[in-house]
């Protein structure tokens, strides 16, 4: 990984905040909670380091974020302290027909750039 742009440090404990949420985390292991966490802090080092890059999160780095938004005076803090501003939500948009083919062609573009960044692909 390359370390020219650290990962964000949270004001809230994302890991334990998904423990006690459950719905989406409730047969998840701590340690793919962990996992996922870790993957969401690293989705917010590349939408601050590539902001021209639409990235599209996977399920999996979505119902994190949906947590971290959840959380309003943990989530606003954290934006401003780590972009200087808002790391915006579009959610719905893939839902109309002519959306999704940009939608899939965003999360591409997203995903070769993880790729390079991390040297895996998420899923």
């Amino acid at each position: 990984m390359q370390t020219d742009m650290e990962l964000p440090k949270f004001s809230l404990d994302l890991v334990e905040a998904c423990v006690v949420y459950e719905k989406y985390f409730e047969n998840k292991s701590v340690d793919t909670i962990k996992k996922m966490v870790q993957e969401y802090k690293m989705f917010w080092r590349l939408a601050n380091k590539y902001p021209e890059i639409p990235f599209v999160p996977t399920e999996e780095l979505d119902e994190v974020w949906h947590l971290h938004m959840l959380y309003p005076q943990n989530y606003y803090p954290d934006c401003k302290k780590y972009f200087n501003g808002l790391l915006h939500h579009y959610a719905g948009f893939g839902k109309k027909a002519e959306e999704a083919p940009i939608l899939k062609n965003m999360f591409v573009q997203g995903m070769d750039v993880w790729e390079k960044e991390y040297g895996y692909r998420l899923s």
